[in-house]
C-alpha cells in the first residue's frame, strides 16, 4: 500500500514538473502559440515585425565523410529578435530560421 502510495505521489510530481517545463517553452503573441522550433517566418505572421533584429554570431558544423573524404560545412546565423510587451521585453534567438531560445525581461 505504501509502494503504491509513493509511486503515485512520484507519477505526479514527474507530470507536474513536465507540464510546467512544457508551458515555459512557448508564450502568447498576437494570440497564436510561439514555441521553441517554431520558423522565423511562422513568428513574424504571428508577432508581425520585431521591435529590433540583429545578427549576433554565426554557428559552423563540420563533419569529415569517411568514404568520400571530405568536410561538408553548415553555417547558421544567430539572430536575435526583440518584441515588446505589457510588461516587459521578449528577447528571441534564432538559429538559422528556427527559435532556439526565448527569455522574457521584465521592464
Amino acid at each position: 500500500m505504501r509502494l503504491r502510495i509513493l509511486l503515485i505521489i512520484t507519477l505526479l510530481l514527474f507530470f507536474s514538473t513536465t507540464l510546467s517545463l512544457a508551458r515555459n517553452d512557448s508564450f502568447r503573441c498576437g494570440g497564436n502559440l510561439i514555441s521553441l522550433g517554431d520558423t522565423m517566418y511562422e513568428v513574424r505572421n504571428s508577432c508581425g515585425e520585431p521591435y529590433s533584429s540583429q545578427i549576433i554570431g554565426e554557428r559552423n558544423f563540420y563533419k569529415i565523410l569517411q568514404k568520400k573524404k571530405y568536410r561538408v560545412e553548415s553555417s547558421y546565423y544567430l539572430t536575435e529578435w526583440l518584441y515588446e510587451g505589457n510588461s516587459g521585453v521578449y528577447l528571441l534567438v534564432f538559429e538559422g530560421s528556427r527559435l532556439v531560445e526565448k527569455e522574457f525581461i521584465f521592464d
